[in-house]
């Protein structure tokens, strides 16, 4: 019984999870500080999204999130977190912000993302 549980609260969480939401924030930040909280080495050319650690971001290590801003569309992997970030704003590395037309002197950029 406590098995059928489990499974499906992880069922209903990933439904929650997987659905995108507007009024979404993104930020960039330097990725060549070192080791992300993923455990992978970070840099400059890498295309990554640091989760915010209200999402318990560590889980979700490796997973792709799907990024949408201005009629753009990239997706790329979770390498890191973010301990400023809400569970609304997620941290890319620069490349991400100018994949998606995104001016970096812009800080802030609304976007759409989840995970799938």
């Amino acid at each position: 019984m406590q098995f059928a549980h489990i499974i499906t609260i992880a069922g209903l969480a990933a439904g929650v999870i997987a659905a995108p939401v507007n009024g979404q924030k993104a930020t960039f930040y330097n990725a060549s500080v070192g080791i992300g909280a993923c455990g992978r080495q970070l840099d400059e050319s890498d295309m990554g999204v640091a989760l915010s650690t209200e999402m318990n971001c560590k889980a979700f290590c490796g997973m792709n999130v799907e990024i949408n801003s201005n009629g753009n569309t990239i997706s790329a992997p979770v390498v890191d977190c973010c301990p400023g970030c809400n569970s609304d704003h997620i941290d890319v590395t620069p490349n991400i912000f100018e994949s998606l037309n995104i001016p970096k002197s812009e800080g802030v950029a609304d976007v759409s993302f989840f995970l799938g």
